[in-house]
Order: structure tokens, then sequence, then C-alpha cells
């Protein structure tokens, strides 16, 4: 099974919220996908029994027990019956007709639920699901975790040229790496800290540079774990709050620019200049409480 930067411009209208109907009409011309929306725990279970057959599954309470927060492909063989079609799923509370934008409830609403973009909500709606499109080809049913993290910048990319136009292709980049950065230093796992990757195949002041994946990942790990130890320095209670956590990343980017960071760990200073105009990009407000702030 496969579960799978400058100051923001103002949302833009660029395209029509998709309904399911529309999405599953795009996804004809590649081949068998079939795209499933569900409501709840029962619902999602109930279709995975469809999909799967939870008999074939030995704890299907231990397998599912977190309902998926984003949408996600189910494809090749899973305990030795081959699926006939492609399944991608999407939560129904992250679809456009929900009234949630996608990316600020993968972000888990840190930086608002109304964000800014260089597109606007529909479009990186299409684009996620372009994303599920890509990994239901057959060179992306599988592999180890440098394979899976090739796949995932992959299938952005693959994205990306699915759905950009003349008109909105720099802003959907611009909301692509924003979106990968701030997933990336705060939310990913191993397979998903593509920020870097993505960025330099994307952005063309980006200059050749690359990157390896195992560098990649240990530069967002350790990069993470810097933030998390500064914001719970500076906040006032436990559990930092959104604020202070903003506050940990500006600072942080004023030593990265000061060359003060410390410890050293490559990478890191890119990332944190990345993160924190991710932030401006998709929260300007939220940012700027913060940022003003000496």
């Amino acid at each position: 099974m496969l579960w799978s930067g400058g100051p923001s411009a103002v949302a833009q209208q660029t395209g029509s919220v998709p309904t399911d109907g529309d999405i599953r009409d795009e996804l004809q011309r590649f081949g068998n996908i079939d795209l499933f929306v569900f409501s709840d725990r029962a619902a999602f279970l109930a279709r995975m029994d469809e999909t799967l057959g939870l008999a074939n599954i030995k704890d299907p309470d231990k397998t599912f027990a977190k309902l998926p927060r984003s949408p996600f492909t189910v494809t090749g063989q899973q305990n030795g019956r081959q699926i006939a079609t492609c399944q991608i799923f999407v939560p129904e509370n992250v679809t456009p007709q929900s009234g949630n934008e996608i990316f600020a409830e993968l972000m888990r609403g840190w930086f608002g639920k109304r964000l800014s973009y260089g597109t606007d909500p529909a479009v990186t709606y299409r684009w996620l699901i372009y994303h599920e499109i890509r990994h239901c080809q057959p060179d992306h049913f599988g592999g180890d975790d440098i394979e899976s993290h090739r796949d995932e910048r992959d299938a952005d990319l693959f994205a990306l040229d699915q759905i950009a136009t003349g008109q909105n292709r720099d802003g959907l980049i611009a909301d692509i790496i924003a979106f990968r950065m701030i997933t990336s230093a705060l939310f990913a796992d191993r397979s998903h800290m593509t920020g870097l990757s993505v960025r330099y195949a994307l952005d063309p002041t980006s200059d050749g540079k690359s990157i390896t994946t195992d560098q990649e990942v240990a530069a967002f790990l350790a990069t993470r774990r810097m933030i998390g130890a500064h914001a719970k320095a500076i906040a006032a209670n436990v559990t930092p709050t959104n604020l202070e956590l903003v506050r940990a990343i500006t600072e942080l980017r004023t030593a990265a620019e000061a060359g003060t960071l410390t410890p050293v760990i490559a990478h890191a200073p890119e990332i944190l200049i990345g993160l924190d105009d991710a932030i401006a990009h998709f929260a300007p407000t939220l940012h700027a409480r913060v940022a003003t702030k000496r």
C-alpha cells in the first residue's frame, strides 16, 4: 500500500472549484483509476473493505488506527491480491466542496484557515490529486526509502506540468515550494521531506543545485529539532503557541543570515530562510505580527 519564495500574492481565482465528478472525468485519460471520497472512519473502512478486503488484513483497526488526513493511493498488490484499479482516497473535509482549504488543513491550521496563494485553493487541490495520479503509474508501485523520496519529488513535478498554464505557472511554483518547505521542516515523514529538492528543480535561482535523499532528510530532521528546541525555549508554557513557533523560526532565520546559527548543520540556513519565506507567503499577516517584533 502506498500512502502517499518571496512575498505572497493575494489569492487569485484562477480556476473554478472542481467537483468530484470533474476530477473523475479527468482521471480517465490516465487509465484505470478510481476516486473515492470518504466522510468518516466507518465510510473509510467500508471502502477499504471493498478495495482490499479487510479479512486479508491481520488487524484492520490497528492498521488503520488513524483516519488519513490527506489524499493517498492504494495500488499494486496487497497480501497477494492484485487491485484491479488504482484507488485514490480523499478525506471529505479537504475537498473544495467542504469549504476548507487543503493546504491549510495539511498544515494543521497552524498558519490560519484561510491562506494567501500565488494561485488559489482549487488549483492546489487539483495539484495534489494529480500528484496521486502519478503514484498510480506502475513505476511508482513502491520501493525503498530512497525510491519513495524520489517518487514524491517526481509526483510533484508531474502534477505541476499537468495543470500549469501560462497564467498560473509562476504562482503555482511559489505555492508548491512554500508548501513543501513548511511540511518538510515541520510535519512530513522522511519520504516527503522534499522541500529543498523540489525547490532546486523549480526555482531558477537555485542554479543547478542538487542534494541526495540522505542529505535532505538529515538536514530537515536536524533543522526540525532545532526549531522545536528554540520554540520551547521562548514559549511561555510547555507547548509553544503558533506565534511562538513562527517567532522561533524568524529568530533562527536572523541567526542564519548573520552566520551565528548553532549548532552548525548542513543546509539548515537555507531551510530556515526558505521556511520563513514560506510562512510569509501563505500567512503574511501572521508572519508580520511576529517578524516585526524585536
